[in-house]
């Protein structure tokens, strides 16, 4: 895929969701986008090309109560300058009641030209090990999330299965009998996402979410019938030696 077909290929796939989306984005000017590199150093691929197509205004689409203007994160740089061409890129700032804002690693390369997505406090000297991983890329953590914010709440009844918090625990558990079990019931698996997985059925869809290094997974099954949704969860909670609750 070519780098342009990259962010084309997400629109298109938001717009299933919310037709008219690209009619509401604005792409980041280039002079800011020189600006942003200035303080930065040179920027992922992805995010630089996520700029260019909507780093001005996402068309009112809110990702995991995040804001991703690069405006914002221009005024992040200004304020804290320690964080100029270190490590980190602020991508986002929190609109959500955590005080965690995210954040690229470029220390974790992840394909050609992504890396690692992470939370951390906005503060001089956070520890890098008290960062906490989120996503393998940027580019798997805008279908997901747009996945969960557009998707997933078209279907009336919902339902999430999680693994165990601590890893020791999780290691008994399996994600890959999801993606088979979801494979079996006639769910097709949405692309570019390979660690995460996206699952869509027309009646029903699958939102598969793996930790970036530890094996603890957890994924959200939604259906619009309700004894779909039933028959579904036995089979899954059977397979997967889960238990799931009701979801929002």
């Amino acid at each position: 895929m070519t780098q342009d077909a990259t962010m084309k290929a997400f629109v298109e796939f938001v717009e299933k969701y919310r037709p008219g989306f690209s009619q509401g984005i604005v792409s980041a000017d280039e002079t800011e986008i020189e600006v942003l590199e200035d303080y930065a150093g040179p920027l992922p691929g992805i995010y630089r090309r996520f700029l260019e197509t909507m780093g001005e205004n996402m068309g009112g689409l809110e990702l995991a109560e995040a804001s991703f203007s690069i405006a914002g994160t221009l005024s992040v740089y200004i304020a804290k300058a320690w964080l100029q061409r270190g490590r980190y890129i602020p991508v986002a700032g929190d609109n959500g009641p955590s005080s965690f804002d995210w954040f690229l690693d470029r220390s974790h390369p992840h394909g050609a030209d992504d890396c690692l997505v992470v939370r951390r406090a906005l503060e001089k000297n956070y520890p890098p090990e008290a960062s906490s991983l989120q996503y393998v890329g940027l580019e798997e953590f805008l279908y997901c999330e747009a996945f969960k914010e557009l998707r997933l709440p078209q279907l009336p009844f919902r339902r999430k299965f999680s693994s165990p918090d601590d890893a020791d625990a999780a290691v008994r558990y399996r994600s890959d009998v999801v993606t088979a079990l979801a494979e079996e019931k006639g769910f097709k698996r949405i692309p570019p996402a390979e660690h995460c997985a996206l699952y869509e059925r027309g009646d029903a869809a699958l939102l598969l979410y793996r930790h970036p290094i530890q094996p603890t997974f957890s994924f959200i099954l939604g259906c619009e019938d309700s004894a779909e949704l039933e028959r579904l969860r036995q089979e899954f909670e059977t397979r997967t030696g889960l238990k799931s609750v009701a979801t929002r």
